[in-house]
C-alpha cells in the first residue's frame, strides 16, 4: 500500500513541477481517499512530524479550544474581537459547511483555492522528505527524496492541521485560534505543548464510541488539552464535568477561569430600526460588569459562547493584549458563525445542532422566535448520534407543525426506514398525533418540497447534522 500512496504523490508532485495546476477539487479527492490507506496516530508520532516540520507552532500565540458544543463559535468571537482590535488573526475549526476552505481562515476570509492547493503540495512534499530522511537505508535522504516510499501518512484531520502549521508559518498572524477536531487529549491539535492559552465549552454527549460513555469521560478527554502554567477557561454548564476539569487543572497547578450561566444577565431578543434581530444580554466577567452587550443572532444559546469567548479575551489581556471594552462590544456584534441559528433566507434558519444538547438549545431559541404563520422543520441526521433521544426531544417541544425528514448526502446518515422508525415510536411512546411527518430520501427534494408549500408567515427550521446545514446552504 505505501507504494501505491508514494505513486499517487510523486504523481501529484510531479504534475505542478511541470508546471501543471492543481484544482481544490483534485486536491479534495486525494483527502477524502486518505481513509483507504492510513490511520489515526498517535500524539508522539505527531509531535515528531511537527519537529521535522521545524515545529512552527513555537513561534505562534495560539488558543487551543475544546469543547462538545460551541467550540467554532467561540473560536468565532475570539477572532472577531481580536480583529477590532487591530490584530491579525488565523483560525482553524473544522468541519466546512460548503467548502473545505472555509477551515482555514486569516483575518475572517477563508483562504483561496490556490493557496489551498499551494500548501496542499508542499505538505506532500514534506511527507517525502519525512519518508526518505527515515530511511535508514537512503544516508543521502535529502537528496534522494523522490525514491522513498512513504511509511507515515497523516489522517484527513492530521493532514489539515499540518497544512495550518505550515500556512500560518509562511503566513504568520499575531493570533492563531485553534479548535480541536475530536476529544482533546488524543486529538492533533493536542500536539501544539504550549499554547498561550486553552479554552473548553460546553460538554455534552456526543462521539462516545470514542470518548467514553459517561459525561465524566468524556470530561476527562476534553481536559487532556490543559497543560502546565497555561491557563484554561471553562464555561461550567454541569457540575460532574466542571469537577473533573478542575480537578485535572489543580493536579498540574493550572489556573483555571470559571464562566457561569449565573454570570449572564438580562438576555433579550430584539430587532433593530431596519428589521435586523440580534440578542442582547449582560455580562459579570472575572474582572468587569458588561451591559447591554449584542450578538448579531436569534440564537440566544449564543449568549454562553460569547461569555465564554469575554473571558478568554480578558485572559489575553492579563497577557498584554491591547483590547478595549469597545473591542469586545463591537468583535462580538460584527461576528458571524455560520450554520448556528444562520437566517439564510428571510424565515429560513439552519442550525448544526446534532447532539441532545445542541438540539435543546435549537429548540429554546425557535421557541424565542415568533411566528405569524406555522413553524416548519425540516431533519436529518448522521448515525453515530443519539437520533431517537433527538427525535423525542424535537416532538415533546411542539414547537413544529410539520416535519421534513431526509437522509443525508453522506455514507453516515440515517436510513429513511430508521428514521421513520424512529419518529413513528417516539409519536407512540409520547401519545402524540396531528403532527405530519414526511419523508426524502434527499435533501434537495425536501427543501424544495418545503418551500413549494410554505405560505406568508411560514418560518422554515433546519437542524440534526452540519452535513444538513452544510448541504442547505450549498442550494439556497
Amino acid at each position: 500500500m505505501e507504494n501505491i500512496i508514494s505513486e499517487e504523490v510523486k504523481k501529484i508532485i510531479n504534475v505542478v513541477d511541470g508546471g501543471g495546476q492543481l484544482t481544490l477539487r483534485e486536491c479534495e479527492e486525494f483527502l477524502n481517499s486518505i481513509p483507504s490507506f492510513t490511520t489515526k496516530h498517535t500524539i508522539e508520532d505527531t509531535r515528531d512530524f511537527l519537529k521535522f516540520l521545524g515545529n512552527p507552532e513555537e513561534n505562534m500565540k495560539i488558543i487551543h479550544v475544546a469543547g462538545t458544543n460551541g467550540k467554532g463559535s467561540v473560536c468565532c468571537y475570539i477572532s472577531s474581537v481580536l480583529m477590532k482590535a487591530g490584530y491579525e488573526v488565523g483560525m482553524f475549526t473544522s468541519p466546512h459547511l460548503v467548502k473545505i476552505t472555509e477551515r482555514f481562515q486569516v483575518d475572517g476570509k477563508q483562504i483561496s483555492d490556490g493557496l489551498f492547493a499551494e500548501i496542499f503540495v508542499e505538505l506532500l512534499r514534506r511527507i517525502m522528505e519525512y519518508a526518505g530522511a527515515s530511511d535508514s537505508s537512503n544516508t543521502e535522504a535529502d537528496a534522494e527524496v523522490v525514491g522513498s516510499d512513504i511509511n507515515y501518512f497523516p489522517t484527513y484531520f492530521e493532514f489539515l492541521f499540518f497544512m495550518a502549521m505550515l500556512l500560518y508559518d509562511v503566513y504568520p498572524v499575531d493570533y492563531l485560534v485553534l479548535e480541536t477536531g475530536l476529544g482533546g487529549r488524543l486529538d492533533a491539535t493536542n500536539s501544539v505543548e504550549k499554547p498561550l492559552l486553552s479554552v473548553i465549552t460546553e460538554i455534552g454527549y456526543d462521539h462516545m464510541q470514542y470518548l467514553g460513555n459517561t459525561l465524566e469521560e468524556i470530561a476527562g478527554e476534553k481536559a487532556g488539552i490543559i497543560k502546565k502554567g497555561v491557563p484554561v477557561v471553562l464555561f461550567d454548564k454541569r457540575k460532574e464535568t466542571t469537577e473533573v476539569i478542575k480537578k485535572k487543572a489543580l493536579e498540574i497547578d493550572t489556573r483555571v477561569i470559571v464562566v457561569e450561566n449565573r454570570n449572564i444577565e438580562d438576555i433579550r431578543c430584539l430587532e433593530d430600526d431596519n428589521g435586523n434581530k440580534h440578542v442582547a444580554f449582560s455580562l459579570n466577567s472575572l474582572y468587569d460588569k458588561y451591559v447591554d452587550l449584542e450578538l448579531c443572532t436569534r440564537a440566544v444559546y449564543q449568549t454562553e459562547n460569547a461569555a465564554t469567548a469575554v473571558a478568554a479575551l480578558e485572559v489575553l489581556r492579563d497577557q498584554g493584549a491591547d483590547i478595549s471594552e469597545l473591542d469586545i462590544r463591537e468583535g462580538l456584534l460584527s461576528a458571524k458563525w455560520e450554520g448556528r441559528m444562520e437566517e439564510v433566507r428571510p424565515g429560513v434558519f439552519v442550525d448544526g445542532a446534532h447532539n441532545i444538547d445542541g438540539i435543546s438549545a435549537f429548540l429554546d431559541s425557535c421557541n424565542e422566535i415568533t411566528c405569524d404563520g406555522r413553524k416548519l422543520m425540516l431533519f436529518g441526521i448522521v448515525d453515530d448520534k443519539q437520533y431517537r433521544d433527538i427525535v423525542a426531544k424535537i416532538l415533546e417541544s411542539h414547537q413544529f407543525d410539520n416535519i421534513f425528514v431526509s437522509v443525508l448526502e453522506t455514507s453516515r446518515s440515517v436510513s429513511v426506514s430508521d428514521l421513520k422508525a424512529a419518529f413513528e415510536d417516539a409519536k407512540e411512546e409520547l401519545g402524540i398525533i396531528g403532527v405530519p411527518v414526511k419523508y426524502y430520501s434527499n435533501v434537495r427534494d425536501a427543501i424544495t418540497d418545503i418551500i413549494t408549500i410554505r405560505k406568508s408567515g411560514d418560518l422554515i427550521f433546519a437542524a440534526g447534522s452540519l452535513y444538513l446545514a452544510g448541504q442547505i446552504k450549498g442550494m439556497l
